[in-house]
């Protein structure tokens, strides 16, 4: 079996995020029509290769670019560590939208060059991302373009998934 070398260049996956980004979308709707079961399948093994060769703590762009949600039980908690209570916590850090929580800063309060200060607490969230590994992967395509263009894990999945797929460009 061919190991396949991962690309970790961000000026690159930006680039050719752009360059793709039609391209993309076509695979968007060539996905919609697979079995969503067997894409699963391929996806989790795809994920599983490549988060073994990517370290997340040399990039940190979820944290730059997305704002996580968090529960109260995370808030309680964060807020300990700030030495606040969960009420100032929310005040300093959080917005809210629909109903839920969000932490407000770009980039987040807790990056620390690449790697997060937090991160035995970070937010489930936090923790889940780049959500390449749950099920019905095609259902969650439009967030996963989104993510082509800043998160490595998702670049090469999205790549490899499109050759395994014998997707015409």
């Amino acid at each position: 079996m061919k190991v396949q070398k991962n690309e970790t260049d961000f000026s690159k996956i930006e680039h050719l995020a752009v360059v793709r980004e039609d391209e993309n979308y076509r695979f968007r709707s060539f996905l919609k029509g697979k079995d969503s079961n067997k894409v699963d399948r391929i996806v989790h093994r795809l994920h599983d290769e490549i988060t073994k060769s990517i370290d997340c703590s040399t990039c940190g762009n979820c944290c730059k670019r997305m704002n996580p949600q968090v529960k109260m039980a995370e808030i309680e908690v964060l807020a300990g560590l700030e030495n606040i209570t969960a009420e100032s916590y929310i005040e300093k850090y959080c917005e809210e939208e629909s109903g839920k929580l969000y932490l407000e800063a770009l980039p987040c309060c807790y990056l620390n060059g690449t790697k997060c200060s937090v991160y035995d607490h970070r937010p489930e969230e936090c923790r889940l991302f780049p959500y390449t590994h749950n099920k019905r992967f095609i259902s969650r395509l439009y967030g996963m373009l989104e993510r082509y263009a800043f998160c490595p894990i998702v670049f090469n999945l999205m790549e490899r998934l499109k050759d395994e797929l014998r997707f015409r460009r």
